[in-house]
């Protein structure tokens, strides 16, 4: 039986970037991922800048879009459209973004098992031993970047209880002109009871487009994305591909390490409930989850301390995006569009937003300049 330093489930944006970095310093590593690559992923496909600064290596040979300007949307009505003035996301799809990051692993070192679903994990006094069809592994740890239905989670007993939601996304191919004349905005809707936000983000000919609602409203994914692109009054519009995915978001405690293993990315529920975005945290949590992983190599030690540094590190970005929401959605659910016509002329929200998005800033940041807010938005959260 083959025997790995690590074995890295999930060649997505978190486990093949811990790939890369773990690889990159010496370590023996093998990532699985049930797909063969490049595979389709349901994802709107927008890579915030800050995510892109914590790569060490250009992403523009992927990217099909820059996007400056966020055009806001109530019901069938443009309310607000503010343009940043220079680009806070890349739009791209996930194939080729995906297949970049994993290609960048292989170049450092790591080895490439696609077509592989793990099906159990068994934890050992010295090791972890790695079940899947048609193979077996054993390693001194696993990291399971296996996304948010996560075979890794579930057989570690991690990531149990999370708060969920869903996300239904199509990708449409529209004429050259459409796609053009969107190609620096990405578009979104809102109007969703008891929150929720629909997307268009433009690509090469391409539009992607969806919607994300709460729980008890999943039925509702359909026709509310429907209704959105009817909205948009685009004309020849030939819808591709639809497909849904759920989403999942860590608000507190819940445990996403042992001794030898780890969660990171959306199987560790590291998703904000602002824009729903993931692909941040899971590029930060596969860096930390290398880090912890190289010192457990060096000192012969473990892993559970990857926790802390989630913790320490991510946890008050998710708890100043989960505060934003609560106050962003309940505005637009209680006022309405003359929420956004109140909100068109305070530039200073509209750069908060956008350096953030850059990482020039960051939501817990920005949270931290209205203290008053913070805590009355808090108070109510934590009732909940």
């Amino acid at each position: 039986m083959a025997r790995w330093d690590v074995l890295v489930v999930g060649a997505g944006p978190a486990g093949s970037t811990a790939a890369r970095e773990l690889a990159s310093a010496g370590a023996r590593v093998l990532v699985t991922d049930r797909a063969v690559f490049p595979r389709y992923k349901a994802c709107g496909g927008g890579i915030a800048v800050r995510t892109e600064r914590l790569l060490p290596f250009p992403i523009e040979q992927v990217v099909e879009a820059a996007v400056s300007i966020v055009q806001l949307r109530h019901g069938a009505r443009q309310v607000v459209s503010k343009d940043g003035g220079r680009p806070f996301a890349r739009m791209v799809m996930r194939d080729r973004f995906d297949a970049l990051l994993m290609e960048k692993a292989l170049e450092a070192g790591a080895e490439f098992r696609p077509g592989t679903t793990v099906r159990a994990i068994d934890e050992e006094v010295r090791g972890v031993r790695v079940v899947a069809d048609g193979f077996e592994a054993e390693a001194a740890f696993v990291i399971g970047a296996d996304g948010a239905n996560s075979a890794v989670a579930r057989s570690a007993g991690l990531a149990q209880g999370m708060y969920e939601c869903a996300a239904w996304e199509i990708e449409a191919r529209v004429p050259a002109r459409t796609s053009q004349s969107l190609r620096e905005s990405c578009v979104l809707g809102l109007g969703y009871r008891p929150w929720g936000y629909a997307w268009a983000f433009p690509k090469d000919a391409r539009l992607s487009i969806g919607v994300v609602l709460p729980q008890g409203r999943t039925r509702d994914l359909r026709l509310a994305t429907q209704q959105f692109i009817g909205s948009l009054g685009l004309p020849g519009m030939e819808i591709e591909r639809a497909q849904g995915h759920k989403v999942r978001s860590r608000r507190g405690g819940e445990r996403i390490a042992t001794d030898r293993v780890v969660l990171a990315g959306d199987a560790a529920g590291l998703a904000d409930e602002f824009t729903q975005e993931g692909i941040f945290y899971a590029v930060r949590s596969g860096q930390l989850a290398a880090r912890e992983a190289l010192c457990a190599l060096a000192e012969d030690g473990l892993v559970a301390a990857y926790e802390h540094a989630v913790d320490a590190e991510i946890m008050p970005e998710l708890r100043a995006a989960r505060l934003i929401a609560y106050m962003f959605y309940g505005m637009s659910r209680h006022l309405g569009s003359a929420w956004l016509r109140v909100a068109r002329p305070m530039g200073f929200l509209w750069e908060a937003f956008f350096e953030a998005q850059r990482g020039d800033s960051s939501y817990a940041r920005e949270l931290g300049r209205a203290p008053l807010l913070a805590r009355a938005a808090a108070a109510r959260v934590d009732r909940r």
